[in-house]
């Protein structure tokens, strides 16, 4: 863990926050406390933040994602994209983010970084 963190930090010039994902979204009990033991925490996504960008296309199209995120989702909530799947014929990324985006804002909602997420402020702002 602390290798990938000093790599980030030469590439990026900024320490990393102490904060991860586990793949597929999959944590135990045990993972999340070896985690913790070594300074980082688990940061999901919301129910309505999984967004379906690597559901199939034919079962799930561009507009029924977007309709369903812009019904679904709600304050606080954190969202998962990965803005290039190569299962999706249809990608999601040129049809869905930017009319996500938009229809966000238009309904009252701002963008804030995880450092600023009441659920982690305080984590981060300690293991910084």
């Amino acid at each position: 863990v602390a290798l990938a963190a000093e790599r980030l930090q030469d590439h990026t010039g900024k320490k990393p926050l102490p904060v991860f994902r586990a793949p597929g979204g999959k944590t135990s009990a045990r993972l999340l406390a070896a985690a913790e033991a070594c300074g980082y925490k688990h940061v999901g996504w919301s129910p309505a933040g999984f967004l379906g960008d690597e559901l199939p296309s034919d079962k799930y199209p561009n507009a029924r994602l977007l309709s369903q995120a812009l019904k679904n989702i709600r304050s606080g909530d954190i969202l998962l994209a990965h803005l290039g799947i190569w299962s999706r014929q249809d990608p999601w990324a040129p049809a869905v983010l930017e009319p996500l985006i938009v229809g966000l804002l238009d309904k009252g909602f701002c963008f804030r970084t995880l450092a600023e997420h009441p659920a982690y402020q305080g984590w981060i702002a300690q293991h910084r």
